[in-house]
């Protein structure tokens, strides 16, 4: 099974609307895009080119991938503290990964559920641009994953620490005391159901504990949201469903 995409320019136009009150922000519009100026792609249609991910199941609910320039593996530059990134969910937004690579040559493989898995890369290739994202669609064969902790609710926890959705504003039920990671204090990905577009974007810290964002979608529908932070020596990664 393979499936090879290319990354593309897609410009999505409608209207401005700001959730969450006076801080996160999310832009049903066109955007000047992320890193290098381009407009967001929200890794959606492939057309014909030279950039490409290729995406084979090797086993039962695992999968290779690998980033392609004109048909050769392709050398990355530094993107969010890594050297590549892989996002997974499925059709029914029941499950979510984020794969971050630290150097090039590795083999590249995924765990994933059964059915329908989309793939989201994300790089930096040497030689520009900046920032690519390269998005494919796959069938998948295995056995179904252990269920993974995504709340329908505003209010996400794993028992020792709440997170609670204010629009695009998350805060935390304590004081947040981690490090750093992919360059600023939280990160978040988002997917849409029907189409599996994505987005993501970089917290600012407002206060001690609320991670706030600004980022561009590409239209209303069903969301998976991955809200990733350090917490007490930890990554928490914390799930959220809902519908913008």
């Amino acid at each position: 099974m393979r499936s090879k995409v290319v990354a593309v320019v897609l410009i999505v136009l409608g209207v401005g609307a700001t959730l969450g009150g006076l801080y996160g922000q999310i832009f049903l519009a066109e955007d000047e895009g992320h890193h290098d100026g381009r407009t967001p792609t929200f890794a959606l249609q492939p057309q014909v080119g030279s950039d490409e991910l290729v995406v084979e199941q090797t086993a039962p609910g695992r999968l290779a991938v690998e980033v392609l320039r004109a048909g050769q593996a392709m050398q990355f530059d530094t993107l969010h503290d890594r050297s590549d990134h892989y996002f997974v969910t499925d059709a029914g937004l029941t499950f979510f990964s984020h794969v971050a690579f630290a150097q090039d040559g590795e083999n590249r493989e995924l765990a994933t559920p059964p059915g329908e898995v989309r793939v989201v890369a994300q790089v930096a290739p040497t030689g520009g641009p900046d920032f690519l994202e390269l998005g494919a669609t796959v069938d998948v064969e295995g056995d179904p994953l252990d269920e993974q902790n995504i709340t329908d609710d505003d209010a996400w926890t794993d028992g020792s620490l709440t997170v609670t959705r204010q629009g695009f504003d998350f805060v935390l039920s304590a004081p947040w005391n981690g490090n750093d990671i992919y360059d600023g204090p939280a990160f978040l990905s988002l997917f849409r159901a029907d189409d599996f577009a994505f987005a993501h974007a970089h917290a600012e810290l407002v206060g001690n504990d609320r991670f706030s964002f600004a980022t561009a979608l590409p239209g209303l529908g069903d969301y998976l949201a991955a809200l990733e932070f350090e917490q007490d020596g930890r990554l928490v990664t914390a799930l959220f469903r809902f519908t913008l």
